[in-house]
């Protein structure tokens, strides 16, 4: 007779031979023999389980399992067949105890990783997938899991505004192929959604955890320069973690990309070329980087700039940053009808692109619609341009309705010759009706427009020149910026206010100047004007200098007396200068002497800056050299200008050359001298 022993053995060969039954019959046999025989129980469940019969093979592995408590294989066996019964819950708890008993039991871990899956248990199930691919980190099939248990867990968690659990969870190492990009693309987000504080946050908190990071560096070196996290933009520091990213991942075209953006902020356009460049090198197909580098060259290679992003349209249909740069070349092309459809394309892609509005308005206010122009323009208190001049008023912002019996805060923005310009609707706000108005402008301005104002309605007051904030400020009914009048009271070229002078100068500072100004020699006093403020966007390329200009002082039969304050006074040091040469710059003390000067004057030649516009306010002839393209103010291909009818244009015909301005100046002064020129 065979011991149970030796049926064991008869009943196995049979079952790895494929003879089931026999094998069924055999262990069955045993078990009458010894019920308590835990082999055969657990053999005879994995036949049941082989056989469709899983209820059985569960209540005979669980009879095992009182036997061999402590045996792995068991549990795991066990936990099989509970998931073909879909007892989820029931075979995650057998799975952790053979896990508790076997930590290292890989396929244990595997299932239990899907048995968590199965029952919503995702971070636990990313945990089993953690310590499976520690002990076979070649897994292909846990690494998939892994990286699909990542992003779901990781999704969730973010869309909870778990930013704390998201990073702490997706900067682990197993995590962090799908983490980290899935954080950034969240930052990025935030960005898009204006939360920019958050998304500083939570890259921030990506470094912590792993500061070598390089996609986390360079996405927190964009948020700084848009002013994430709180302020201003920083472009220095913008620049300082870009720095670091690139020598992370000098490989990578990002990282050149916004190492060039933070060089463009700062002024440094020729570097952040070079930056560009270097992003081109790694990817040659980088779109960011081609729409980059054409906005750079955009003012001098026209041509190249619009090619660069028409080719970053071609690999990226949707980057709308490409269509400004295309709209901007093609402004310069002097295309402005398929700039408009640029501009308008890359809204369409992103409705809340703060510089297509900007280029766009600019644009539009160049063709003289001004009815849409002034619309788009009110998007300027969003860009990057006049970030420094953002305030944070309290009253609401006036919307043209009757003022009687309220008070109203116009307040001065921008540069000076913006406040002289559009200081002419002070008129239509006084026809509102209002109690009193309060007229904040810059210092300089005050003493001018004091004069030239009704103390009995409006109260000037000076405007602080850091623009901190809005505190001292009288508390007014409502306010409204001083441009943003032209919205309300100027929707066509018709209706611009161009009754000109609106500003007179004090005739006592007239007389005194009147003076000072008296010659012996015959001929023309002309005033000059040669650069503007250097910290304006594009004063560059406005401003010819004295240099720029030297052509017109060799014209005979004219006196001229430079007006230039501040910087641009360095060109008188540089240059010799004729004896027909006087400066009255030093002598000049506020916007109200400048006026004075300009009454006693036959004629002022200026640049695209304050000065013109006074001496336009004032209704004194004044000659304009303007770049190309020039000022939206200034409309297009005019030589006169609605705003001011003593005015004349000299343009450029090719941007950068101020030789056909200058001598185009130069000659109509011969002209005016010899009389041959009205």
């Amino acid at each position: 007779m065979a011991t149970i022993a030796e049926a064991l053995a008869i009943a196995f060969d049979h079952h790895e031979s494929g003879r089931l039954a026999e094998a069924e019959i055999l262990y069955g046999r045993i078990l009458d023999a010894d019920p308590h025989q835990a082999t055969a129980l657990r053999l005879l469940g994995v036949l049941y389980g082989q056989t469709d019969r899983p209820k059985l093979a569960a209540a005979l592995f669980v009879g095992a399992i009182g036997l061999l408590p402590d045996d792995p294989g068991l549990r795991y066996d066990l936990a099989r067949v509970r998931l073909i019964l879909e007892d989820g819950e029931g075979a995650v708890a057998a799975l952790r105890r053979a896990l508790a008993l076997q930590p290292d039991h890989a396929a244990a871990l595997f299932q239990l990783a899907l048995a968590c899956r199965g029952v919503g248990r995702h971070g636990e199930s990313l945990l089993a997938l953690e310590r499976l691919l520690t002990l076979q980190p070649d897994s292909l099939e846990a690494r998939y899991l892994a990286d699909r248990a990542v992003e779901r867990e990781g999704r969730a968690l973010l869309e909870r505004g778990e930013i704390g659990r998201a990073v702490a969870r997706l900067t682990r190492p197993v995590a962090e192929a799908i983490g980290v990009p899935l954080l950034s693309a969240h930052a990025a987000a935030l960005y898009r959604d204006g939360r920019a504080g958050e998304a500083a946050r939570l890259l921030r908190g990506m470094l912590a955890v792993l500061p070598a990071e390089a996609m986390a560096l360079w996405n927190l070196s964009l948020g700084r320069l848009d002013g994430g996290g709180g302020g201003g933009g920083d472009a220095a520091a913008a620049e300082r973690l870009a720095r670091r990213a690139r020598a992370l991942a000098p490989q990578e075209a990002e990282a050149h990309a916004k190492l060039g953006l933070a060089l463009a902020a700062q002024g440094r356009r020729v570097a952040a070329a070079v930056a560009a460049r270097a992003a081109l090198a790694c990817d040659p197909a980088h779109a960011p980087s081609l729409s980059n580098l054409g906005a750079l060259i955009v003012q001098t290679e026209c041509g190249q700039a619009l090619r660069l992003a028409d080719r970053a349209l071609r690999l990226a249909p949707e980057l709308a940053e490409a269509q400004v740069v295309r709209g901007d070349a093609l402004v310069h092309l002097d295309r402005p009808r398929d700039a408009e459809e640029a501009f308008r394309g890359a809204l369409r892609v992103a409705p809340q692109l703060v510089v297509a509005h900007w280029n766009l308005s600019h644009l539009l206010l160049r063709l003289g619609d001004y009815a849409a122009g002034w619309a788009e323009y009110e998007w300027r208190w969003r860009s990057e341009a006049l970030a420094g001049q953002r305030r944070p008023f309290r009253q609401p912002l006036w919307d043209g309705t009757d003022l009687a019996g309220r008070t109203i805060l116009v307040h001065a923005e921008q540069g000076l010759g913006d406040t002289i310009q559009f200081v002419r609707f002070l008129g239509a706000v006084l026809r509102a009706g209002p109690a009193r108005v309060y007229l904040e402008a810059h210092g300089p301005l005050l003493s001018l427009l004091e004069r030239n104002t009704d103390p009995a309605r409006v109260t000037v007051i000076p405007r602080a020149p850091d623009f901190p904030g809005v505190g001292g400020l009288p508390d007014t009914d409502v306010q409204i910026p001083l441009m943003s009048l032209a919205g309300l009271f100027c929707p066509s070229l018709e209706s611009i206010p161009a009754n000109a002078p609106y500003l007179r100068a004090d005739p006592q500072r007239a007389a005194a100047w009147s003076e000072r100004l008296a010659v012996k020699e015959p001929g023309l006093r002309v005033g000059l004007v040669w650069a503007g403020n250097p910290s304006f966007h594009g004063d560059a390329q406005r401003s010819p200098r004295l240099a720029g200009l030297r052509p017109v002082l060799d014209v005979p039969g004219v006196r001229f007396f430079a007006l230039q304050k501040g910087p641009g006074r360095e060109d008188l040091e540089r240059m010799d200068l004729p004896p027909s040469f006087t400066d009255l710059g030093p002598e000049i003390a506020d916007v109200a002497d400048t006026a004075a000067i300009m009454a006693n004057l036959d004629l002022v030649i200026s640049s695209c800056t304050g000065p013109a516009h006074l001496a336009g306010a004032l209704g004194v002839p004044v000659w304009v050299v303007l770049p190309h393209p020039a000022d939206w103010r200034w409309l297009m291909e005019r030589d006169d200008s609605p705003w001011y009818p003593t005015a004349r244009l000299f343009r450029q015909t090719r941007s950068g050359d101020w030789s056909g301005p200058a001598e185009a100046v130069a000659r109509a002064l011969r002209g005016l001298v010899d009389g041959s020129e009205g």
